[in-house]
């Protein structure tokens, strides 16, 4: 009689326990769905001055979200800017953390898992790539980043204010290096020496191209090259006597450390991110952002922004509303994408004025 009298008791205490949870809502409704983005990045080697400021700029963009539908996290992976590390790092991120969406930095890594994103339906991203091809006909693949027909146009415009005409391209054998090397010379070929010219991309020893330059009598150089190439290719062309402007496409905030060889310099690159964003990194970190860090500010807003208010929680469903976007007023300006995917930027031309990258207006 005891046993039963506590066994009734303790159904009683748990219809009244659930009763309550079901008239005063006290039991939570329903737990967010956490969306997890993994960010593969340079944060280690030649490039990670880039990569950690890329990071910290995704971090920002996270932290301004606060009433969300879903929850977030970023999830980051260290590839050095080597494509092999990026796919590595991509299974890890896909197969254990179960990401939804990834974005790569630099064409090499864009490339290497831009095909493997597509055939699983993973959302990608990738970012500082001038090679066009990577989003094309892949409806999960998008990129943000500047066209290299538009650089191209920007640099030859300046050259000729600059009256030059044989101006040599030390390029690295890389897709978006080689995207860049084949605008320039479509914009206006006669203007180039060393036109089929390409070294590798662990090359760190220019001498020989650099020599056929100054043979020819280049009367400058525009350099197309890999973080940790273009240090060494700089200090060579000085040791081999070549008085000539040091220009470039794309490659010149890659390296701190050659940024003390270039004072006075011109060269094209993106345009500086927004004042507003700018100033909120420099509070929050302390300096400035580094070249791409308000394009990946820009795209984890996208992301965030597409799961959240789209209409589907599906990735099928997320990429229409990527693919929607427009007049999307971000970091880098007024964003829209084109039927390929690709968020275009604006070029400008900038010089390196007491070690700081300058917009020359």
């Amino acid at each position: 009689m005891k046993i039963s009298k506590i066994i009734i008791g303790i159904i009683v205490l748990a219809v009244v326990v659930w009763g309550g949870v079901k008239l005063f809502g006290t039991k939570e409704e329903k737990t967010k769905e956490t969306i997890k983005i993994g960010i593969i990045l340079p944060l280690s080697g030649n490039a990670s001055a880039l990569g950690e400021s890329a990071k910290n700029a995704a971090i920002l963009a996270k932290e301004q979200f606060k009433n969300t539908k879903n929850e977030y996290e970023l999830i980051f992976e260290d590839d050095q800017a080597d494509s092999k590390k990026t796919v590595s790092a991509f299974r890890k991120l896909v197969d254990v953390n179960k990401v939804r969406a990834v974005v790569t930095a630099f064409s090499g890594p864009g490339n290497a898992i831009a095909p493997i994103a597509q055939k699983e339906k993973i959302i990608h991203f990738s970012i500082g790539s001038a090679d066009i091809t990577i989003p094309k006909d892949k409806e999960y693949v998008f990129s943000h980043w500047l066209k290299p027909e538009n650089e191209a146009e920007i640099y030859v415009k300046e050259a000729k204010k600059q009256g030059l005409n044989k101006i040599a391209i030390i390029a690295s054998n890389q897709e978006g290096l080689v995207a860049r090397r084949d605008a320039l010379l479509k914009t206006d070929s006669s203007l180039f020496l060393l036109k089929d010219t390409l070294v590798d991309q662990k090359e760190k020893d220019f001498r020989t191209t650099l020599l056929k330059a100054k043979n020819e009598g280049a009367d400058a150089l525009v350099f197309l090259t890999l973080p940790g190439q273009l240090t060494p290719s700089i200090k060579q062309s000085k040791d081999l006597g070549m008085n000539v402007p040091l220009t470039s496409v794309g490659s010149f905030e890659h390296e701190k450390d050659a940024v003390s060889l270039l004072e006075g310099q011109w060269y094209v690159n993106p345009a500086n991110p927004s004042d507003d964003f700018t100033a909120k990194f420099k509070e929050k970190y302390g300096s400035l952002p580094l070249l791409g860090s308000g394009n990946f500010y820009d795209v984890v807003n996208i992301i965030v922004l597409s799961f959240d208010g789209g209409k589907g929680k599906k990735n099928e469903d997320v990429i229409k509303t990527i693919s929607m976007i427009k007049d999307f007023l971000g970091a880098m300006g007024n964003l829209s994408m084109d039927s390929d995917g690709a968020i275009d930027g604006k070029a400008v031309v900038k010089k390196i004025i007491n070690g700081e990258f300058v917009e020359v207006k």
